[in-house]
């Protein structure tokens, strides 16, 4: 048998029952909020299978992007009237080919070619990139036909970005990209496997970086993908000219104020609505054995009225309670991200601060005059009023640095040695 038809024949096995759930006619209650779908179906594409392209703490791309796709297609389906959602896989058991894929795309006869992904590199980048087929002719540039994912990409580059908060790469046919921004080049049709073979318009997303420590801890949690996905679909109704529906959603990142880090396990309540942000024994103990090592503080409230402002409580045992009004803003027909009511407390921990170490030793009797003696605390500290504070026994002259607000030094130089 054929490879190609092989991989086809392997992908439309996998995803019949799909493919059926998916029809119109489906027995699921659909609240047709947005018209304008109906004679439109898109293929959506998380990209690679299984554990595929695999990110930090043991999280792959290919499942963040299936959840992203899980997202998105439920969006179009509970508040839309599109004829058909299609999906390349519906499982983290899934295997489909690349070539499988796009083939089944072609053979379904989709309007749009969605593959969604995100991106890999340096620890410290973190950034959108959308790739639609194109190159350059005698300096013009050329999209592939059907045209779409240019002007797609145009709109979720900017909107990914800002609801992401991170930076951006642009949007860019896929040949400049990958081989410049050249006059002519020689191949005269799309880089990217996806966007040269599918017969449809196409577009491929990456949605920041698996390999950014910060974003990670963000793409395991669960309503992240929704974000995500909520860009994504706002900026398809606006490549369609649709009005996009009115939402209120409340979201941000805690942080401890002294220490920058996010807070896991902390309660956020708006009304009758909580959420706890994610902990080592809700989520990250899947991902790591050390309790401290993994921590967003990301929250997502949804169903809000807009344009409302509301009482935001966040607390947490440890933490001194605040509590906060928050205005929930609405454009519906602009960017995303002004239709996310953004919040980033920074909270104050109410235990009070202790010695956690004393360097060189914490036996002084064996302190070196000279040496010197540094004493860290749990919390910032109030560097005059631990200065005025210290005392020894017996007394002796010292004078004082901080190499932080949790690290005070103290000069021993002007110590004695004991006779």
């Amino acid at each position: 048998m054929h490879k190609l038809y092989k991989h086809i024949l392997k992908a439309a096995t996998l995803l019949m029952v799909a493919v059926y759930i998916l029809l119109p006619g489906s027995n699921k209650l659909r609240a047709q909020e947005v018209t304008g779908l109906s004679d439109w179906n898109v293929f959506l594409d998380p990209g690679h299978s299984q554990t595929e392209n695999m990110g930090l703490f043991g999280y792959s791309e290919a499942e963040k992007v299936l959840r992203v796709a899980w997202a998105l297609r439920d969006m179009f389906q509970d508040q839309t009237d599109i004829d058909t959602v299609y999906m390349a896989r519906l499982t983290d058991q899934d295997f489909i080919s690349l070539e499988g894929r796009v083939a089944l795309a072609n053979t379904l006869g989709a309007d749009f070619y969605y593959s969604i992904h995100s991106d890999a590199g340096a620890s410290h980048v973190n950034r959108t990139l959308m790739l639609y087929g194109g190159w350059k002719s005698n300096g013009v540039l050329v999209e592939k036909t059907p045209e779409g994912g240019a002007d797609y990409g145009a709109i979720l580059d900017w909107d990914l970005t800002g609801a992401m908060r991170i930076g951006r790469s642009g949007n860019y046919a896929d040949r400049v990209f990958y081989q410049g921004d050249v006059h002519h080049h020689e191949n005269q049709f799309p880089f990217l496997y996806v966007n040269r073979v599918s017969t449809m318009a196409s577009l491929l997303s990456e949605a920041g970086f698996h390999t950014n420590p910060g974003q990670q801890m963000l793409n395991l949690n669960a309503e992240w993908k929704v974000l995500e996905a909520l860009s994504a679909f706002r900026s398809f109704l606006e490549w369609h000219d649709i009005d996009r529906p009115a939402i209120g959603v409340a979201t941000g990142i805690i942080k401890d104020v002294e220490t920058g880090l996010a807070i896991n396990g902390l309660t956020v309540t708006i009304g009758d609505q909580t959420y706890t942000t994610d902990s080592y024994e809700s989520l990250f103990h899947n991902y790591s054995n050390n309790p401290n090592q993994l921590r967003n503080g990301f929250y997502f409230i949804q169903g809000l009225q807009p344009l409302d402002t509301v009482e935001v409580t966040f607390e947490k045992e440890g933490y001194q309670t605040l509590v906060v009004d928050l205005p929930i803003v609405s454009n519906p027909n602009g960017l995303t991200e002004e239709n996310l009511s953004f919040l980033d407390p920074l909270m104050t921990s109410s235990v009070p601060p202790v010695v956690v170490e004393v360097l060189p030793s914490d036996d002084l009797d064996e302190l070196i005059p000279g040496t010197p003696l540094l004493i860290k605390f749990s919390r910032k500290m109030n560097k005059a009023s631990v200065e005025e504070a210290f005392s020894m026994d017996p007394e002796a002259p010292v004078t004082f640095t901080w190499n932080n607000d949790f690290t005070l030094n103290v000069n021993t130089s002007e110590f004695e040695y004991l006779q």
